[in-house]
C-alpha cells in the first residue's frame, strides 16, 4: 500500500526491492540455519551430558561390582567357621578391611543379632538393637538377596558421626560345635565418601550436577545436600520419580533444565544428572551474533549492488522520460535515440512508434467523445415523453374545468421546473440537489395525476447537495418504478429515494414496494434484451443510464438492482464523490 501511494523513482524502487529481497532471503536463510544449528546443538548438548553421566554411572557400577567381589570373599570366609577359629576368621576379615580404605567394617551375625565375627572397631550396639537395624531387617527378609542401605551414621561403633553405606545379605555358616548349617547376616560397611567422590570427580558441564536416589525415590547422595537441608536449594524429586530412565527437558523454578536418569546396576539406585539449558546453549550466542553480522553484511552488500544496477538501468529511462516531456509539450518531431539495455532500446523504439500514432489515437478519442455526446443527446431528446406531456396537460385542463386553480398552478409550476432542469441550458453536469429537484417535480406531477396512488420521500444530506452528477439518471428509474411496479398495486405505493456517502463514493438508492420482478427479468435488466414500453415511460433504458455513468466515471460505477416478487425493487446508482460545484439552475429559479 505504501509503495502504491508513494511516488518513487525507478532507481529507488529497484534498490528498495533488491534490499527487501536480500533482507527476506537473509532472514529465511538465517532462520533456517539457526533452527537447524540450534536443534543440532541441543542434541549435542544432551548427548554430551548423557555421555558424562554414563561415565559417572560406569564408575559407580564398577565400584559396586568391586564391593560385590569383596562380599563374595567375605561370604567364603564366613562359611569357613566350621574349619577355622573365630579369631582366624576375624583376622582375615580385618586384613580385607585394612586392604581397602573404603571398608569401615565387615561382620557376621546370627539371626538373633549376636556377633559371630567382626573387624575392628568393636561393636557397642546390643543384639536386641541390631536386629532392628534397617540393613539387618532387609537382609533377613530378603531370602538371600543383598541390599544397600544408607547412607547413615554407623550405629555399631562409638564413631557415630561417620556416614556409612551398608551392604547386607543372608549367608549360611557352620560353627565348629554345630552339626547343621545356620543362617546369619553378612554386613559390610562402606565409607560413604567413596561414593560421593566418584560422583563429584566426574562433574557435569557448568553448574550441572549428579545425585543418587534409591528405589523408594529418596536421596542417597546429593552434592548440595547441606543447602537442601537448610532450605537454600530445591530439588525436583517428583520429576525424577515420575520417570524411570531417559532424558527430559522441562522448566523448574523458572529455569529450563535437562535431567538424565540412568539406573545403577545391581543396587536399585538411579543416578540423576541435572544440567541447565541456558548454560549448555551458551555457545549459541556467539553463533547467533556471527549470523546476524553475516546477514546484515549481506543486506548492505545487496543494497550497494542494487544501487549500482538501478543507476545502470534507469539512466537511459531518465533520458527517455525527458524526451517524453518534450513530446508532452507538443514537440512531435523529436528523434528518440536508442541506448541502454535491450529492453530500454525496445522501449525507445516503441515510444517512437507511439509518437507516430498519437494522431490516430487522438482521432479515436474524438470519436469516443462524439459517441458520449451522442448518448447524452439521445437522453435529452427522449427526456420528455409526449404521452406524459399530453396526460399532464389533459390533467391540467380537467382541474381547470373543475375549478381547481391551485392544482393547475402547482402542476404547471412542477412542469416548468421539470422542463427547466431537463434543458439545464446545455449543462450536462448538474448538482445532486438539482437532479433530485427534477425528480421531485416529476413525482409531484405524477402524484397529482394518480391522486392517492402512491407517496414518496427524498433524503439528501446537506453536505451532498452540491455534489456534481450527470443529469437525468434518477427520473427514468423513478418512472419505471411507477409504471412497472406501483401502477399494478391494489394498495397505495411508496417510493423512497435516499443519497448517502460511503468513502469516496455516493450511493443513490430508489426503492419501491411495487410488484417486483423475478430473477430472469432482473438478470436482463441492464442488457440489450430489455426494452422499455413505448406506451408509457420515457424510453431511456436502464442500460442507457448505466452506460452513460460508466462512460463518464469509469467501469467501477453504474447501476445495480435487487428485487423480489410482491416485495418491491431497489435500484442503486453509484457515482464518485467529487468536489462540490455551484447550483446554477436552482439559484436562478429562487432569484
Amino acid at each position: 500500500m505504501i509503495l502504491k501511494r508513494a511516488k518513487l523513482h525507478l532507481s529507488t524502487l529497484i534498490s528498495l526491492s533488491i534490499a527487501i529481497v536480500a533482507f527476506l532471503v537473509a532472514v529465511i536463510v538465517a532462520a533456517t540455519i539457526s533452527f537447524a544449528y540450534t536443534r543440532q546443538f541441543r542434541q549435542t548438548a544432551v548427548y554430551t551430558t548423557e555421555e558424562m553421566l554414563s561415565q559417572i554411572n560406569s564408575n559407580v557400577s564398577f565400584y559396586i561390582s568391586d564391593i560385590m567381589n569383596v562380599a563374595d570373599y567375605a561370604r567364603n570366609v564366613a562359611r569357613s567357621t566350621g574349619d577355622l577359629t573365630i579369631d582366624i576368621i576375624e583376622d582375615r576379615l580385618e586384613v580385607l578391611r585394612e586392604s581397602r580404605n573404603d571398608l569401615s567394617r565387615v561382620a557376621v551375625f546370627d539371626m538373633e543379632g549376636n556377633v559371630i565375627a567382626s573387624t575392628t572397631p568393636s561393636i557397642i550396639l546390643p543384639s536386641d538393637d541390631i536386629v532392628k537395624e534397617e540393613w539387618f531387617l532387609s537382609a533377613k527378609e530378603g531370602n538371600g538377596s543383598f541390599f544397600f542401605s544408607g547412607p547413615a551414621a554407623d550405629a555399631l561403633s562409638s564413631h557415630s558421626g561417620e556416614l556409612v553405606l551398608s551392604y547386607s545379605s543372608t549367608i549360611t555358616f557352620r560353627n565348629s560345635f554345630m552339626t547343621t548349617p545356620e543362617q546369619g547376616v553378612l554386613l559390610i560397611n562402606l565409607n560413604f565418601n567413596a561414593i560421593s567422590e566418584i560422583v563429584d570427580r566426574a562433574s557435569l558441564p557448568f553448574s550441572g550436577y549428579a545425585y543418587l536416589i534409591n528405589s523408594e525415590g529418596e536421596i542417597v547422595y546429593h552434592p548440595k545436600q547441606s543447602e537442601i537441608d537448610r532450605g537454600a536449594f530445591n530439588e525436583d524429586l517428583n520429576k525424577a520419580n515420575e520417570e524411570v530412565f531417559g532424558s527430559f527437558i522441562y522448566e523448574f523454578d523458572s529455569r529450563e533444565r535437562l535431567i538424565i536418569i540412568d539406573p545403577v546396576n545391581q543396587t536399585g539406585w538411579r543416578i540423576v544428572g541435572v544440567g541447565y539449558m541456558d548454560e549448555l546453549l551458551y555457545p549459541l550466542r556467539a553463533f547467533y551474533l556471527s549470523l546476524i553480522i553475516i546477514a546484515v553484511s549481506a543486506i548492505l552488500l545487496a543494497s550497494v549492488i542494487g544501487s549500482v544496477v538501478a543507476r545502470y538501468v534507469t539512466r537511459p529511462i531518465t533520458n527517455l522520460e525527458s524526451d517524453m516531456r518534450q513530446v508532452q509539450k507538443g514537440d512531435f518531431s523529436l528523434s528518440v535515440p536508442l541506448s541502454g539495455t535491450i529492453e530500454t532500446q525496445s522501449l525507445s523504439s516503441s515510444f517512437s512508434l507511439m509518437v507516430d500514432r498519437i494522431a490516430v489515437l487522438m482521432s479515436d478519442i474524438k470519436k469516443s467523445e462524439e459517441i458520449k455526446r451522442q448518448r447524452e443527446l439521445d437522453a435529452l431528446q427522449a427526456k420528455i415523453n409526449p404521452h406524459f406531456l399530453y396526460n399532464t396537460l389533459d390533467s391540467m385542463i380537467w382541474m381547470a374545468e373543475s375549478g381547481d386553480k391551485d392544482g393547475v398552478v402547482k402542476m404547471a409550476g412542477s412542469l416548468a421546473s421539470l422542463f427547466r432542469i431537463s434543458i439545464a441550458k446545455g449543462h450536462s453536469i448538474i448538482t445532486l440537489e438539482e437532479e433530485l429537484s427534477h425528480v421531485e417535480s416529476y413525482l409531484d406531477i405524477q402524484a397529482m395525476r394518480y391522486k392517492d396512488k402512491f407517496s414518496y420521500s427524498i433524503i439528501l444530506p446537506p453536505e451532498l447537495a452540491l455534489t456534481p452528477t450527470i443529469k437525468l439518471i434518477i427520473q427514468p428509474i423513478v418512472e419505471n418504478a411507477i409504471y412497472h411496479g406501483i401502477k399494478y398495486l391494489s394498495e397505495p405505493g411508496k417510493i423512497e429515494i435516499e443519497a448517502k456517502s460511503e468513502g469516496d463514493r455516493i450511493l443513490i438508492s430508489i426503492r419501491d414496494n411495487g410488484v417486483g420482478m423475478d430473477e430472469e427479468t432482473l438478470s436482463h435488466l441492464f442488457s440489450d434484451e430489455r426494452t422499455e414500453k413505448k406506451s408509457e415511460g420515457n424510453g431511456i433504458g436502464l442500460r442507457n443510464i448505466d452506460e452513460r455513468i460508466k462512460l463518464s466515471y469509469g467501469n467501477g460505477y453504474g447501476l445495480s438492482a435487487k428485487s423480489e416478487l410482491e416485495e418491491g425493487t431497489e435500484v442503486t446508482i453509484t457515482i464518485p464523490k467529487l468536489e462540490p460545484i455551484k447550483s446554477e439552475i436552482l439559484k436562478k429559479r429562487k432569484a
